[in-house]
């Protein structure tokens, strides 16, 4: 399930490579709770950058939209689900709102998945740390097929990575 964090386009590219490599996956940019419930998937991929341009075309505030990010998260998280917290935008979708989307899910975040240059100031990085998940980097856009193909390829290699730290957190 991949979703918007903030309304910027990112999530729609992040679709684009998806299908590139068939992966199998849901896109709703304003997901709620009643289609995540009626959802079969194992990982939410929130697609992290604040646009006031798109929070304005969905007619919803930077409030609003961290609320339904943090429900979705917790949700996911209850039922057991992955949940990812991707920057393919890089820098240019960093600043206090973005970053603010950001730190509201990093609690639930089992990894990040991030252009490397949204990280030059090692926000992600320390988060990472914090958190204790993984951070893949990527340098361009398309670059992030190598992280999809990591942690997606192999089914079982994403379970085995983040079983450990679901167990430890939760």
């Amino acid at each position: 399930m991949i979703t918007s964090a903030g309304q910027s386009p990112g999530a729609l590219q992040l679709t684009v490579i998806a299908n590139t490599m068939e992966l199998d996956y849901t896109f709703d940019k304003l997901l709620n709770s009643d289609c995540l419930n009626s959802s079969s998937y194992n990982t939410l991929i929130f697609v992290v950058g604040v646009s006031a341009k798109g929070l304005g075309a969905a007619n919803i505030s930077l409030d609003d939209e961290i609320k339904r990010v943090r429900r979705l998260a917790i949700e996911a998280k209850s039922a057991g689900k992955s949940v990812i917290v991707c920057n393919i935008e890089g820098a240019s979708r960093r600043g206090p709102s973005s970053d603010l989307v950001v730190n509201t899910l990093s609690p639930y975040s089992d990894a990040y998945f991030v252009r490397s240059d949204a990280n030059q100031d090692g926000f992600f990085t320390n988060l990472s740390e914090k958190y204790k998940v993984p951070l893949e980097l990527f340098e361009k856009n398309i670059d992030i097929r190598d992280i999809l193909i990591k942690f997606f390829g192999d089914a079982g290699y994403l379970m085995n990575l983040l079983a450990p730290n679901l167990i430890a957190r939760h």
